[in-house]
């Protein structure tokens, strides 16, 4: 294990975009399309940011999602409750 990394775990070093990001990318239900519109960038970006999170943690896409969530740092306002 290298230092600050363990496999299956969500990277501290995510950085806040990439957050953004993958929030994005769950508010719109998947579509790397919509994705992009909603934070103003290409889509080729977005998939760039997510397959930065899948190599950086080991984790599908999915498992990203959840992790991001039970942790905390992925909060997606359409997904809150109240």
């Amino acid at each position: 294990m290298r230092d600050g990394y363990l496999r299956g775990a969500l990277s501290t070093r995510a950085t806040q975009r990439q957050m953004d990001v993958l929030a994005a990318y769950v508010a719109a239900g998947g579509s790397v399309q919509d994705a992009a519109e909603l934070v103003g960038i290409r889509p080729s970006t977005v998939k760039r940011h997510l397959a930065d999170l899948r190599a950086r943690s080991g984790l599908t896409t999915e498992q990203l999602i959840y992790a991001g969530r039970a942790s905390g740092r992925l909060v997606v306002p359409s997904l809150e409750p109240g």
